[in-house]
């Protein structure tokens, strides 16, 4: 995986679904958006919190789906090396229906995001919060004017 050395401006949390989804099934709008990240089209934000379970994730489903040894490690390295890390403020307390939802929006309000790109329903079901969009894989890709795909593209 190679990636640009430019910086783009626009932000955007990734949830753990989206992220299982474009990495072990590598079709669909999730491994479109994936792409589009690596190709420089917007900027991940990630916090410690979001890598500790993105990390408990990736290994718990290289077991499920049987990946490639490695697949795992090596996504990990690349999101760790070109995300952009920031401390989460811990701001957000109680604002989702499911409370392991909340870090994904302190961070994408402790990193400026303008975006999280969820599968995941309670999120979804809050719209917006702050200035955070909480969108689907689909309409974020609408908004970058990604088009052309196919694939599940609720996830």
């Amino acid at each position: 995986m190679a990636k640009p050395a430019f910086a783009t401006p626009l932000r955007a949390i990734i949830d753990t679904n989206v992220w299982i989804s474009g990495i072990f099934f590598r079709r669909g709008l999730p491994a479109y958006l994936l792409s589009a990240w690596r190709d420089d089209l917007f900027s991940v934000v990630v916090t410690r919190e979001i890598l500790a379970e993105l990390e408990a994730q990736l290994q718990k489903k290289s077991v499920q789906f049987a990946a490639p040894p490695g697949l795992a490690a090596e996504w990990l390295r690349f999101i760790r090396t070109y995300g952009i890390p920031v401390a989460a403020q811990g701001k957000v307390v109680g604002v989702c229906r499911d409370p392991k939802d909340d870090p994904f929006l302190d961070a994408a309000i402790s990193g400026e995001a303008r975006f999280l790109v969820t599968g995941d329903k309670d999120l979804l079901s809050l719209v917006r919060y702050q200035t955070v969009q909480i969108v689907t894989p689909r309409e974020f890709a609408e908004h970058l004017n990604l088009s052309g795909q196919s694939g599940d593209q609720s996830k």
